[in-house]
């Protein structure tokens, strides 16, 4: 997973920048005229303010690591055993690479991932929502 998060930080470094400077520069200017420190300014404007970029990044993460397929298969090959085997090779080798080629079995799985990425991605929706509300 740490290869993938490496491999995928420039993106997300990208999203945060982007999230960054859509913050307005007057509200910073006007914490500044009411005695607010750097900490007060980045905890009272540029967190609230990123909580929805933060949420996006979150989202995209957790379904990224959800998704890794090719730095496991590449480095271990799912070994030693099936210690390093995920869900994606899970079912890529119950459709392909098992002789029984067991395409029934690969597309259930397929739709439980599915519905478990879903099932998230709501979640921290609902959880960025309550945020916003609060």
């Amino acid at each position: 997973i740490s290869i993938s998060i490496w491999a995928q930080m420039g993106f997300y470094m990208l999203i945060l920048l982007a999230g960054l400077q859509s913050i307005p520069k007057d509200m910073y200017e006007a914490a500044d005229m009411d005695g607010a420190n750097r900490w007060q300014s980045f905890r009272g404007i540029t967190l609230p303010l990123l909580m929805p970029t933060l949420l996006v990044v979150l989202v995209l993460s957790v379904i990224r690591a959800v998704q890794v397929f090719d730095q496991v298969w590449v480095l271990t090959g799912g070994g030693p055993g099936t210690a390093t085997v995920y869900v994606v090779q899970y079912i890529y080798e119950t459709a392909f690479a098992n002789q029984t080629r067991q395409f029934g079995m690969a597309s259930a799985a397929s739709v439980v991932l599915g519905m478990v990425l879903l099932v998230l991605t709501l979640l921290q929706l609902r959880a960025g929502r309550e945020s916003d509300i609060a």
